[in-house]
């Protein structure tokens, strides 16, 4: 999928609604949540804006950690099954993902 305006804009508003509590609103991993996990001994979340992604560096393996989870005992939930939530707005929380790192 195209990385057009709309599709950032559209995976900029799944991001806050979905990722941005563990991820931090600018995608660095700073969040309340990721404090409590990291305190907890759990591994914190990843820091999207950095230049190293474990979990994959390709738009599709993105998107299989966005719609599927990831993490020990998957920590982290996918968007598969959530209400109203379709491949084209996993790819565009992908397109806005890597608007991210710079």
């Amino acid at each position: 999928m195209a990385a057009t305006q709309k599709s950032l804009d559209s995976g900029k508003r799944l991001y806050d609604r979905f990722c941005a509590e563990c991820h931090g609103a600018n995608g660095d991993g700073v969040s309340e949540m990721g404090t409590l996990l990291a305190k907890s001994g759990k591994i914190p979340p990843s820091n999207l804006i950095d230049d190293t992604w474990k979990l994959g560096s390709t738009d599709g393996e993105i998107f299989m950690v966005i719609r599927d989870g990831s993490g020990s005992n998957m920590a982290m939930k996918g968007l598969n099954g959530k209400p109203g939530i379709v491949d084209e707005d996993m790819w565009n929380v992908v397109n806005y993902v890597r608007s991210l790192h710079k």
